[in-house]
């Protein structure tokens, strides 16, 4: 029987680059986590079942769709167990989840307000440097989901994708997962990307939870909510001051960044 899989993908923090002010104060998060929610055979399903729980739990009346940060601390820490229990219970159902330090991020993958940072500048100047940097938070999110899979997607006949609307419509996503598990891996495996339809709305709820609760542990130093996930889940941690063939080193969160 093939291998299959299917994969939603959401993310907590941004992808801006204003990092001279402190964040949620006129600057950006100094942390993007990409949650990849994975169901191997058609265990999928399972995943937004966690969050129908989650919705009799809290006995929310409303479908309309629930979000790390517009819940409580109740509702978290329900999510959270609601999640263990399903992946403690269910090898079939995977959670990788990537953490991105923007603070120690090459250049190269960096964006920028070009006008803010080159106020003098002519505007064919202003264009030119524009267009160097167009396009790299989709490079960004695409590279770090192609590494994370590449280390830890199994081996599959099929694995099929569902992304956010953070990166609905860009092709950049696909080309890098084809050249990265295909080409570089050598991989027999097909590749399916699906657009964002209302019946994936709650898997694609869980992955963003997930993702919360990560994020929440490195923006903020608020470590509970890692803490029940930790033993179920993978966090591969993309930081430029460490040792990038080391991905299996115990997971440190840092210390939460000073609101000043």
């Amino acid at each position: 029987m093939p291998e299959t899989a299917f994969a939603y993908l959401d993310e907590s923090g941004d992808l801006g680059w204003k990092l001279e002010k402190p964040y949620m104060q006129g600057g950006a998060s100094r942390y993007f986590v990409i949650s990849i929610a994975l169901g191997m055979n058609n265990q999928h399903r399972r995943i937004g079942k966690v969050v129908d729980e989650l919705h009799k739990v809290q006995k929310w009346s409303s479908k309309k769709e629930k979000k790390w940060t517009t819940i409580g601390k109740e509702a978290r820490e329900n999510f959270c167990q609601l999640a263990a229990k399903e992946l403690a219970e269910n090898a079939e159902v995977k959670v990788f989840v990537a953490v991105y330090h923007k603070e120690t991020a090459p250049d190269f993958l960096r964006t920028i307000d070009v006008r803010a940072v080159h106020p003098d500048a002519s505007e064919p100047e202003i264009q030119a440097l524009e267009a160097k940097y167009k396009g790299r938070a989709h490079l960004t999110y695409s590279m770090l989901v192609a590494e994370t899979l590449a280390e830890h997607l199994p081996n599959l006949d099929s694995f099929t994708y569902c992304p956010d609307e953070l990166n609905e419509g860009q092709r950049t996503l696909d080309h890098i997962l084809t050249y990265r598990l295909l080409i570089q891996q050598n991989r027999q495996l097909t590749l399916n990307r699906v657009d964002r339809k209302q019946p994936m709305q709650r898997g694609l709820d869980f992955a963003d939870m997930c993702a919360g609760a990560v994020f929440e542990a490195y923006q903020f130093g608020e470590k509970s909510y890692l803490e029940i996930l930790r033993p179920y889940i993978v966090v591969k941690d993309f930081n430029s001051n460490t040792d990038a063939t080391n991905s299996s080193a115990q997971l440190e969160v840092p210390e939460p960044i000073e609101a000043g």
